[in-house]
């Protein structure tokens, strides 16, 4: 099967919706388990991926780069794509070869990507323009940003606001913020979006939807629930897995807990509307294991 195919097999995948257990706040909330479209190509990672591997087949070249570190669910979802497709990968990785390898990392060179590793100076060149064009050259790639991120992104993000519909508001974790401004291109006019911010940016992400929605979308960006940065996993976000462990709803200790602990928060607080709300659950499973929460087995090549 070629990528895309793959893509189109996951992405056409009904994915279950039921409400988030034990909700007892101001009117509904369901969730949309798009960690169960694929074991390995889990949640909005294949949505981002779409727009990207068309862009590449039209591209000509003959392997795919991209950016990450060392738990990164894009790569690692970006690496079970390749390995299925037998398309060749190169991942530029935050981080030093002489480390061991991470679970994340030992299941992409398993699935048979080549890993480079890179030094913080390295790594903060990912966005200069002339840097990418010599690792496309490099490595005769198409270049991909880190996180799935740029317009090819968006592209198939905005698939997710097809499923849904009928909510008056939407919820979902930020990181690079490419899938909810995807979905924000498709989501009904009547509809809120809320987005957690992962990150802590200073306001960039605030900035960055003022920008592109401005007052055209009904939009809300929370920047108190990220425990303290990007991948920070303080102990009140540890207590929500383990709480919605015993529910039998994974979730993960960098985006979908933190969306369920601001959610939580938001209501103690008293700031919840009684309205039909919808959370997306993102994936990013696989990431359980950096915090030593065993989740999926050890994995093996998804040819």
């Amino acid at each position: 099967m070629s990528p895309n195919d793959i893509v189109s097999s996951v992405i056409s995948r009904t994915a279950p919706i039921h409400p988030l257990p034990d909700w007892q706040g101001a009117g509904s909330c369901d969730v949309l388990r798009l960690d169960k479209l694929d074991a390995f190509v889990s949640g909005n990672k294949i949505f981002k991926l779409m727009g990207h591997l068309q862009a590449w087949q039209a591209s000509g070249r003959s392997g795919l780069l991209s950016f990450g570190g060392a738990y990164s669910n894009h790569l690692h979802a970006l690496a079970a794509v390749c390995a299925q497709a037998n398309v060749p990968l190169t991942l530029m990785v935050r981080g030093f070869a002489e480390l061991p390898l991470t679970p994340t990392l030992v299941d992409c060179q398993a699935w048979g990507a080549q890993l480079q590793f890179c030094n913080r100076r390295e790594y903060a060149l990912r966005y200069d323009e002339a840097y990418r064009q010599n690792l496309a050259q490099q490595w005769d790639a198409w270049v991909i940003p880190e996180g799935g991120d740029g317009p090819e992104g968006r592209q198939g993000c905005a698939l997710i606001a097809e499923r849904s519909s009928g909510y008056d508001e939407v919820w979902l974790a930020l990181g690079t913020g490419t899938t909810a401004l995807g979905i924000a291109t498709k989501l009904a006019a009547h509809t809120k979006l809320v987005g957690v911010n992962c990150v802590a940016d200073q306001g960039e992400q605030q900035g960055r939807w003022q920008r592109e929605l401005g007052s055209g979308k009904d939009w809300q960006v929370l920047d108190e629930y990220h425990g303290g940065g990007f991948g920070r996993y303080p102990d009140a976000v540890k207590h929500v897995i383990q709480r919605y462990d015993a529910l039998e709803l994974p979730l993960d200790p960098v985006y979908t807990a933190k969306v369920i602990w601001a959610l939580e928060q938001e209501q103690s607080a008293g700031r919840l509307s009684n309205v039909r709300r919808l959370v997306i659950h993102t994936g990013g499973l696989q990431g359980r294991r950096g915090v030593n929460l065993s989740l999926i087995p050890a994995a093996s090549c998804p040819a």
